[in-house]
């Protein structure tokens, strides 16, 4: 059986799903972390849902989750709030546009309370949005392993390519911060802390946030771990604004570390892998 909801400050799991007007791919998301948890999931596990939309999140009746307001101030300030309000000694954040496969949980658990951060590799579901408004998607947990076994194309982005090629030893180590992808990276709670958790002074604009956090991580000496066996898929979705928003995000990133990595991050989202390797490396 589960422990659902019992992890407390003696230690235990706590999943942060920061979530902003996103009810379809939320439900998923919980679907696929509440089946993992009922079914051999980790012995002390909680879920907290940061609602930081303009409408209330509504989760699965009787569901064990446990709902905070968000500050409304982005999503470096929902994941900080959420780790506020939870509870456990290791914590992990899950975007709510995630799916989730059955040994999720327990593979982040397994890292413990030491040092370093964990990013489970994702891929992308170009066909999400007609997916998520089909009847096959409120099939609950059946219809999420169909998508995560292969039954839907399924595709690699540029940054966690170069995240698997850092992981092998194929890539430059110093670029070991490009591991922490936010939308499924967990460390233990102490580290969190003792690093200043995620920097609200990026707003409410999109990117660069969590791989801000990954560089001051790597500086006080904490080794990314690309687990594999946490693996997820991203609900691929329109975002009109994405790179009007990136480019001032990246600005400020830039500006809190003036590094070849941090400044070329832009030919790797746009450009290549290979292209963004040769430009940064020495």
């Amino acid at each position: 059986m589960s422990g659902l909801g019992a992890a407390g400050p003696g230690g235990g799991l706590s999943v942060v799903v920061p979530s902003k007007d996103k009810p379809r791919p939320l439900r998923a998301t919980l679907a696929c972390l509440l089946a993992d948890a009922a079914d051999g999931g980790p012995a002390a596990v909680e879920i907290v849902v940061v609602d930081d939309g303009d409408t209330p999140v509504t989760v699965p009746a009787g569901a064990p989750v446990r709902v905070v307001e968000g500050p409304h101030r982005g999503r470096a300030a929902a994941r900080n709030t959420g780790a506020r309000a939870a509870l456990g000694t290791r914590l992990l954040f899950v975007d709510d546009d995630i799916l989730t496969g059955p040994g999720f949980l327990a593979a982040h658990a397994a890292h413990g309370t030491g040092p370093g951060f964990v990013h489970g590799p994702l891929l992308e579901f170009p066909g999400a949005r007609r997916w998520l408004e089909s009847e096959s998607a409120e099939a609950g947990p059946d219809a999420t392993r169909a998508v995560l076994g292969g039954g839907r194309r399924l595709v690699r982005n540029n940054l966690e390519a170069a995240v698997l090629a850092v992981a092998d030893g194929t890539a430059p180590d110093h670029l070991g911060w490009l591991a922490c992808v936010g939308a499924n990276v967990s460390m233990a709670r102490a580290v969190f802390e003792r690093v200043g958790g995620f920097d609200e002074g990026f707003g409410t604009r999109w990117g660069c946030e969590d791989l801000e956090l990954g560089v001051r991580l790597l500086a006080a000496g904490h080794r990314p771990t690309v687990d594999r066996a946490a693996a997820g898929v991203h609900l691929t979705h329109a975002r009109p604004d994405r790179w009007e928003q990136h480019d001032a995000s990246h600005a400020r990133f830039a500006a809190l570390h003036d590094s070849a990595g941090v400044r070329a991050l832009p030919l790797l989202l746009t450009g290549s892998p290979a292209a963004y390797f040769a430009a940064v490396t020495p």
